[in-house]
């Protein structure tokens, strides 16, 4: 990168106060901390997910310059791999199906602590030529893989976003899912990160209770049709480890609470199914466990049928069917998405899962093979020999 561009050491300004952000799904760097889990550990996935930081932290900095000979960074659009796991309080998303690589997802939920105080503290070993977003240059239409342009190494003082074009769709309201394509870069060097442009956008639930509070003010107000760039601070995780993410707002849909169709008459043999204050509560079974894959469909849904690949978004509990032991649930908290028929999670639920409808509710009855095979889960409290009950509500899938 060439010295035209501002060295903006000396010329940042820090304005308005930062705000503190607690941690969940996206898009940069490595998370340090695993946000605070609903019940239990998630029983699901089968590898760790990251969590998502993002504090929304305003500050108007000065400092844009030449970007003629600057290098653009567009980089190598890359493959999602879904993260999992221990659930952070998303997304990217993510998230997070959170967002694919892992830094990106945590950058994107909530984490305990503030990362609004000053990365110099924590990077100073990289000399910081960018403190401001208004010496980053984004170039490209909306819907169109960005260029980013911009004078390493980005450090912040603070978490910010810009506004880089206005949509003129429907307004995105807290609580909506939200469909993003997005390219994020590494402050440090500009190489890419990650990309969804030329694939599948990512969705994700825009909520401060489950994103990082700059990434939630990012897009929560925002209209559909508006591009915005986002500086995410990872310097906990790594020294340096600013992420700079484009995110274009593709779509926004309020999502049913709870399963939304045509009841169905039980089946014989499955474990009884209340409500109890609009959650599903899954009674003691009695009888020994069936040693396959059993399904049962309570609720039939009228959307349309889960695909292998889709990020299905869901709420959901799991029991231990020898104790009645619940180990984990989603209610209470935002819904949940996760990757099916990838691999991503237990066999059980990719084999479950796929072929039903949007808007089902369905009791999963999973023998140790399809679950967590002879090892079982022990941070979950499941043995090698545990069966294992799950009522999931399917409330999206993309």
């Amino acid at each position: 990168m060439n010295s035209d561009l501002p060295d903006e050491n000396t010329s940042a300004k820090e304005e308005l106060p930062s705000s503190d952000g607690a941690s969940t799904e996206t898009s940069a760097g490595e998370s340090s901390e695993v946000p605070e889990e609903r019940t239990g550990a998630n029983d699901l996935t089968d590898v760790p997910r990251g969590d998502v930081d993002l504090t929304e932290d305003f500050h108007d900095t000065e400092g844009s310059g030449d970007f003629d000979d600057a290098a653009p960074v567009t980089g190598v659009s890359t493959t999602a791999t879904p993260a999992g796991g221990n659930r952070a309080k998303v997304i990217i998303g993510v998230l997070v199906a959170a967002l694919v690589v892992a830094g990106v997802a945590i950058f994107m939920t909530t984490r305990s602590d503030s990362s609004s105080k000053d990365s110099s503290e924590t990077s100073t070993s990289v000399p910081a030529k960018t403190k401001s977003l208004d010496g980053v240059k984004v170039e490209g239409a909306f819907g169109e893989k960005p260029t980013i342009t911009f004078k390493p190494a980005y450090v912040g003082s603070e978490e910010t976003f810009k506004v880089l074009s206005e949509g003129d769709g429907p307004v995105v309201e807290d609580g909506q899912r939200v469909t993003l394509n997005y390219l994020a870069v590494s402050g440090a060097d500009g190489s890419e990160l990650d990309s969804t442009y030329g694939q599948a956008p990512q969705a994700i639930t825009a909520s401060k209770n489950s994103l990082t509070e700059v990434l939630a003010n990012a897009l929560v107000g925002q209209h559909v049709g508006t591009r915005v760039l986002v500086a995410g601070d990872q310097t906990q995780a790594q020294p340096a480890a600013w992420v700079l993410f484009v995110f274009d707002i593709v779509g926004a849909e309020t999502l049913p609470t709870s399963a939304n169709g045509t009841e169905q008459a039980p089946q014989a043999g499955f474990p009884t199914v209340t409500v109890e204050n609009g959650v599903p509560k899954i009674a003691t079974p009695t009888g020994t466990a069936p040693t396959t894959l059993s399904t049962e469909v309570l609720i039939k849904g009228n959307g349309p049928v889960v695909a292998s690949g889709q990020t299905v978004t869901m709420q959901y509990s799991g029991i231990i069917w020898a104790t009645g032991k619940e180990f984990d649930s989603s209610w209470g908290g935002e819904p949940v998405d996760f990757p099916i028929g990838s691999g991503q999670v237990i066999p059980g639920f990719d084999e479950g899962l796929i072929g039903q409808t949007v808007g089902s509710r369905v009791v999963l009855v999973i023998p140790p093979d399809k679950g967590y095979g002879a090892e079982g889960n022990s941070q979950a409290g499941i043995s090698g020999t545990d069966t294992l009950v799950f009522v999931v509500d399917i409330l999206a899938a993309s």
